[in-house]
């Protein structure tokens, strides 16, 4: 399926979406929902009693109700869906090698943000590193502005010290649910997915009630080292610790492997949850993240 030609605000592609379920806001919005209101959707007839429109009244049901009782016909509506942001702001999302990855979670902010205001969605933002940052929380509004607002507040990130104790951690990621709304949200979680096991599952069992859509930012950087042959000096992403490294044609291809096996180990994971992984690399490549987005699935 060819995704539609958009554009968000300034000029950049739009990241569009599809809500795979029906939506139980009371506010009227672009997406299927179980309300009943002014929508086209036929729900079926009802008795006529409070909140009930008068003017949708059924004769042919009214008519053959024995106790003479007044029948009208009831639609749905279509109503909002709530659209977050969770971000994994550690250490080794500050690593700029092909891309800076804060800044691709700016841009996908930017993206995404425009989407979901002309949707008539609330769009939101969380950012985790040791714990949720209260500081950088953007609620989820019907916001022109949420998506440069989002932009902005990481722009504050990358200007601070990368070796902060708490920025060495993304434990934060598995405490963040409390921050999402309660009723059922589209999640896009936004990590290089430096985690290990135990955190991302966490992480997405307590994201289990929300639709969720696991976007790995990766650098061809990271499985294409410098050099094959070499003295270099490497450094762990997460922790700051630098070793000196020989390398050699044989770890330049165990350093693929591993990456490779990375996004191989998320990728079941994500299934197993019921989440969708999205794989962006130097980039962000919105037409192509708009297509399997809006691709036909089986319901969620």
């Amino acid at each position: 399926m060819k995704a539609p030609a958009s554009r968000a605000a300034g000029g950049a592609e739009r990241i569009d979406y599809r809500i795979r379920w029906q939506g139980s806001d009371v506010h009227p919005g672009a997406h299927r929902s179980r309300v009943a209101g002014g929508g086209d959707v036929f729900r079926g007839v009802v008795p006529l009693g409070p909140g009930r429109d008068a003017r949708r009244i059924d004769l042919r049901a009214s008519l053959a109700d024995p106790w003479g009782r007044p029948w009208v016909r009831e639609f749905r509506q279509h109503s909002r869906v709530p659209v977050l942001l969770l971000a994994d702001l550690s250490r080794s999302m500050r690593f700029a090698g092909r891309c800076d990855r804060l800044a691709l979670c700016a841009d996908f902010a930017r993206a995404l943000a425009p989407a979901a205001f002309r949707n008539g969605d609330p769009f939101g933002f969380v950012g985790c590193d040791r714990e949720p940052r209260r500081e950088l929380l953007v609620a989820p509004a019907v916001s022109r502005q949420a998506g440069e607002t989002v932009a902005r507040r990481l722009e504050a990130v990358r200007a601070e010290d990368p070796h902060r104790a708490a920025a060495g951690s993304a434990d934060g990621l598995a405490r963040a649910a409390r921050w999402l709304p309660q009723r059922r949200s589209l999640v896009f979680l936004l990590s290089d997915l430096y985690l290990d096991d135990a955190l991302l599952e966490r992480t997405l069992r307590s994201l289990a009630p929300h639709q969720v859509v696991l976007v790995l930012l990766a650098d061809s950087a990271e499985r294409e080292p410098p050099a094959r042959w070499g003295l270099v000096r490497l450094a762990d992403l997460e922790s700051g610790r630098e070793r000196l490294v020989l390398l050699r044609p044989g770890l330049a291809r165990q350093m693929a492997e591993q990456q490779a096996a990375r996004i191989a180990a998320a990728t079941r994971l994500a299934r197993r949850h019921g989440a969708s992984l999205l794989v962006a690399e130097d980039g962000l490549d919105t037409k192509a993240i708009t297509r399997q987005l809006l691709q036909p699935r089986g319901r969620a």
